[in-house]
């Protein structure tokens, strides 16, 4: 195996095939980068979004969870709950991000029980979010005691 050098050229000095990169190699690999760079903006910029839309549901189900805890408690600060203005402002680092919680009560009729035996929370829980507005809804029933337990 022979190995050929070429000696006649001196220090310093290079042939027009060993200078290293074109410029249009250097362009080709920055073009790269860049969309390479872009896709991991983008895909960070879609992560954020779907963490503040998971945010603002916790948040949500957090408000429709609390008005359907208070239901059966016979506090007055529960009771207030169901008489206050149902646009809501929670903590969050969006001043313009509000939810709207409405609420109704319905009897479910059961034979041989009086009227108002078995009732039906519904709550809804609804936000803005850009152009969408998602909305929850939450059930809760409960039953009244019946009378012959004696309380």
């Amino acid at each position: 195996m022979h190995l050929w050098c070429n000696a006649s050229l001196a220090p310093g000095k290079m042939r027009a095939t060993d200078r290293g990169f074109t410029l249009l190699e250097a362009l080709v690999a920055s073009a790269l980068l860049a969309f390479g760079l872009s896709g991991a903006i983008r895909l960070s910029l879609a992560s954020l979004a779907a963490t503040q839309a998971n945010r603002n549901l916790d948040m949500a189900s957090a408000l429709a969870q609390d008005l359907a805890e208070c239901w059966g408690l016979q506090t007055s600060q529960c009771q207030n709950m169901f008489v206050q203005s149902t646009s809501l402002q929670p903590f969050s680092a969006n001043p313009h991000l509000s939810f709207v919680r409405t609420w109704q009560v319905h009897s479910i009729p059961l034979q041989g029980m009086p009227a108002e035996h078995l009732q039906e929370l519904q709550i809804s829980v609804s936000w803005q979010e850009g152009s969408k507005q998602p909305e929850i809804q939450w059930r809760q029933r409960r039953a009244n005691t019946p009378l012959w337990v004696g309380l």
